[in-house]
């Protein structure tokens, strides 16, 4: 299967404009510039963030890899004919969940992070170093797999089906992954001169069922193409 550098790049920016690491990220950095006893010192906060960005990419990257030598060996097994439509269907359904949650919220199975997740992680945000803001990043991504794994794992199993070489595959990744930290990035520069935490926070609680809308088209659409082709 031929894979397409703008799509991959479309599907990239969509998963990263997730609303769950979005929001995780707008809520660490503003716990940060409230609360911290450096949250006047701009370099102090970049330096954090990027250190929290640099744990996602990895944390995020490595389970793209493992996800990636499942389906590879899945799809030259006896699974091989069933697999597109299964991970089709499951895109689909996780899709159907997040347009779920657009219009009726208050209906059960959700596409989120715990919130034992979200209780853990904030606690570590009080002791905010370098090597606990890695570890923050690191389980901020784990417990926001609900909601950012599903269009990762249609992305992986369409790289895995493309029969490309290692090295082409590990470039891949890498140029994903790039792709998906953007909107943190961004975030974080627009956070980083600490008077924009009640306007971001604003601007979350706005959009964050338009990106759950959007991200749950991109999900149906996909399966749909991978169940197909």
């Amino acid at each position: 299967m031929e894979i397409s550098i703008p799509v991959l790049t479309v599907a990239a920016l969509t998963n990263g404009l997730n609303p769950c690491g979005i929001g995780m990220m707008i809520t660490f950095l503003g716990y940060l510039l409230v609360f911290g006893s450096k949250e006047k010192e701009k370099n102090w906060i970049l330096k954090i963030g990027f250190v929290y960005i640099g744990s996602v990419f990895v944390t995020y990257l490595f389970m793209g890899l493992i996800f990636y030598g499942a389906a590879y060996y899945l799809q030259r097994w006896w699974l091989a004919g069933v697999f597109k439509y299964l991970v089709g269907t499951l895109l689909s359904v996780a899709g159907l969940i997040q347009i779920k949650d657009v219009f009726f919220p208050s209906l059960p199975i959700h596409l989120k992070m715990s919130t034992k997740g979200f209780e853990k992680i904030t606690k570590l945000m009080a002791k905010a170093s370098f090597s606990v803001t890695a570890m923050i990043g690191f389980l901020a991504t784990v417990f926001s797999s609900p909601c950012m794994l599903p269009l990762y794992v249609g992305t992986t199993a369409v790289i895995a089906r493309s029969g490309l070489g290692m090295g082409v595959v590990l470039g891949l990744f890498f140029f994903y992954n790039a792709v998906f930290i953007l909107p943190l990035i961004v975030v974080l520069l627009f956070m980083s001169g600490g008077k924009r935490v009640v306007e971001m926070k604003e601007w979350e609680h706005k959009y964050t069922k338009w990106m759950r809308f959007i991200l749950g088209l991109v999900l149906i659409g996909a399966g749909a193409w991978i169940g197909l082709s």
